[in-house]
């Protein structure tokens, strides 16, 4: 494993996921203080950018084997430094394109968000990229482990970026997209200086000149076990969409429904996503070994789905700050435990040549259940009540419990003697 290339990458995905979770606690804020956004219109913003994603990661993943890892890398990023330029000056923009007698239905700025969540999503495959790029430097039997490095990456991105973002909503809820801006644009220098082609010439043009077989879609999903990983996936990933669209707006109506201060929420909030983002990183990298021998996989899916169930049963109960906080460790552990297991089995006993198809299904599969999540969180937010989306997502992932454990009987008989 040639670690003076894993360096690189492991920065690229740290700061571009600490530029992210920057404004992860304070986007709905932002819309709903500055752009007189609904709920609904607030959530939505997270379904525009799961929906971009949905569409172009699948493309960036096939211009990436023609030109190469590093020119969508850096192009992408670009993208992702301009939608927060964007949301920097989505006031005056917004204001200005309504000063032109534009009818846009909402207020300019809040469309501004829109566009700039849509640009951040459609140039959203740096992630993506970046794992492309490890599979293309490391030999199979370290392969694993370099994932992991990057997954740990990933988590430490998201313990830093949401508590960054709370500390600099204190000086102005625009602050933290400048402080993303900063942190994008010191990831973009590094790549375009730093980072070397993974992807030679010779390469890109087995993949171009089509000599892999692609297996039509139909085929793989005549696979029961196939099939049913990826509905449970989507089930899951419904419920936990809520959480992540309307947490934010959960601290504000419930657990601080008397703070004027929209900073003291965005901290506050940032804080229990930090905690989450600890929680994550501790269990993807000393716990997910041991919990796999000890139960396997197929146990350890329903596992973290029960954990993530009792989560939500806590968070539709109780409105104290540091009891919320204390669910966030269920939370972290249940998610972090059920989608790794739910990846290896999906991958298990296939060829080779059908893992990354594999796995970019179950990838569409969550993207799919994170364009409608956010919308049906905030809708039943908006109409019904904030602690609605917790209290459905406890039948919800009742549904996920009972298919995984028919998978288990299915894919696991019990042994006779």
């Amino acid at each position: 494993m040639d670690k003076r290339r894993l360096i690189p990458i492991f920065l690229i995905v740290f700061t571009n996921i600490l530029g992210a979770g920057v404004i992860l606690p304070i986007l709905p804020l932002l819309a709903e203080g500055e752009f007189q956004a609904t709920a609904l219109q607030a959530t939505t913003l997270s379904a525009v950018y799961f929906a971009a994603q949905f569409v172009a990661a699948p493309w960036l993943g096939r211009l990436s084997d023609r030109i190469g890892r590093r020119p969508v890398l850096i192009v992408s990023q670009i993208g992702t430094v301009f939608s927060f330029i964007l949301f920097i000056f989505a006031g005056p923009i917004g204001q200005t394109l309504t000063d032109m007698g534009w009818q846009l239905g909402i207020s300019g700025g809040l469309f501004m968000l829109y566009v700039a969540r849509l640009l951040d999503g459609i140039t959203g495959g740096n992630i993506t990229t970046a794992q492309a790029y490890i599979t293309d430097i490391t030999p199979p039997e370290a392969r694993a482990q370099a994932l992991g490095i990057i997954s740990g990456a990933f988590g430490m991105g998201f313990i830093f970026g949401p508590a960054f973002g709370g500390l600099l909503a204190n000086v102005s809820l625009v602050a933290p997209f400048v402080g993303a801006a900063i942190i994008t644009t010191i990831t973009l220098l590094l790549t375009t200086f730093t980072l070397k082609e993974s992807l030679g010439p010779e390469e890109r043009s087995v993949v171009r000149d089509g000599r892999n077989t692609d297996i039509p879609l139909r085929t793989i999903l005549q696979n029961r076990t196939i099939l049913l990983v990826l509905v449970i996936t989507v089930v899951v990933t419904l419920s936990f969409s809520a959480l992540q669209s309307t947490f934010a707006l959960y601290m504000e109506r419930v657990v601080f429904p008397d703070e004027v201060n929209k900073a003291i929420v965005a901290r506050n909030a940032g804080f229990v996503l930090t905690l989450i983002g600890m929680v994550t990183v501790i269990t993807q990298l000393s716990l997910i070994k041991p919990l796999v021998k000890r139960f396997g996989e197929y146990k350890l899916a329903i596992l973290g789905q029960f954990s993530l169930m009792m989560a939500f049963v806590g968070l539709s109960m109780v409105s104290n700050f540091y009891v919320v906080a204390l669910f966030a460790a269920p939370t972290a552990f249940g998610n972090s435990i059920n989608q790794p297991s739910l990846q290896a089995i999906l991958t298990a006993g296939s060829e080779k040549r059908m893992r990354g198809r594999l796995l970019g299904l179950y990838q569409s599969a969550r993207s799919l259940a994170l364009i409608f999540g956010p919308i049906g969180a905030g809708y039943v937010f908006q109409q019904i009540s904030p602690r609605a989306p917790y209290v459905i997502a406890i039948p919800i992932l009742l549904v996920a419990i009972a298919l995984s454990t028919w998978l288990l009987r299915r894919d696991n008989p019990p042994q006779t003697h």
